[in-house]
């Protein structure tokens, strides 16, 4: 008598051959969670450079065991946005004004590089995705929201950047933003918000132009500025110290 085939057994209320709901959504891990909170305290000043962050406060704050606030510290940490001191714990990264200008020469340099390779695959949607994002920095710029427009600038500088070839160079792009982004809400009320959404518009038109000598030079000029805010925020700290 020949062997038995198995047979497998489809679930009950199940098609084997459905595609992925559309309406599910994967529930965020604890883990998960605490980083994205604490991102965000970081990147709105909440948590401002060189804060301490206690595990076990976290812990009570979020209502949780200190096992996922450990790991999502250690998230953190590898994205560059806190640093574990030896004995004391970890703080938000804090970071001199010459070091934040090699963090910023380093996104020139690299940036560069990203746009280069990214120039011969833009696609329209990742253009209409770009313009997108410019049309949200507008409306959160239109009622006051400064922490949206920086995560909708954000999001518009790495489209590009996503349709490259160099991932190990976007990681330390990624790296270097995380660094930075602490700093931001240092220096946000300085900025030009209509001079930084002409230079995305003219940053686009070259993209779509694929004149990537000009998309280059622009993106240089458009992070000149937050160099020119970061120089003027220490310098007016310095004055405040010495006076």
């Amino acid at each position: 008598m020949p062997p038995r085939t198995a047979t497998k057994r489809t679930p009950v209320g199940t098609d084997a051959g459905a595609a992925p709901r559309a309406d599910f959504v994967r529930p965020k891990t604890a883990q998960q969670a605490v980083a994205e909170a604490l991102r965000r305290d970081i990147t709105t000043g909440k948590l401002a450079p060189g804060s301490w962050i206690v595990q076990e406060t976290l812990a009570e704050q979020f209502g949780m065991s200190r096992i996922p606030v450990r790991e999502a510290l250690k998230t953190l940490e590898a994205e560059e946005y806190i640093t574990y001191v030896p004995h004391s714990g970890y703080r938000v990264a804090k970071l001199g004004l010459e070091d934040l200008l090699e963090v910023f020469r380093l996104r020139d340099i690299l940036e560069e590089e990203l746009i280069r390779d990214a120039m011969p695959r833009l696609t329209d949607e990742v253009v209409d995705a770009m313009r997108a994002e410019m049309a949200e920095m507008d409306r959160a710029a239109a009622v006051g929201d400064l922490i949206a427009v920086g995560v909708a600038n954000r999001r518009f500088h790495f489209l590009p950047f996503e349709v490259s070839r160099m991932a190990r160079t976007r990681r330390l792009v990624t790296q270097l933003w995380n660094t930075a982004d602490a700093y931001r809400p240092l220096y946000a009320h300085l900025m030009d918000l209509e001079k930084v959404n002409s230079e995305h518009v003219l940053f686009v038109e070259a993209m779509v132009a694929r004149d990537v000598e000009k998309a280059v030079a622009i993106n240089h000029q458009h992070r000149s500025h937050a160099v020119d805010h970061l120089n003027e925020v220490f310098a007016r700290e310095e004055a405040a110290r010495q006076s």
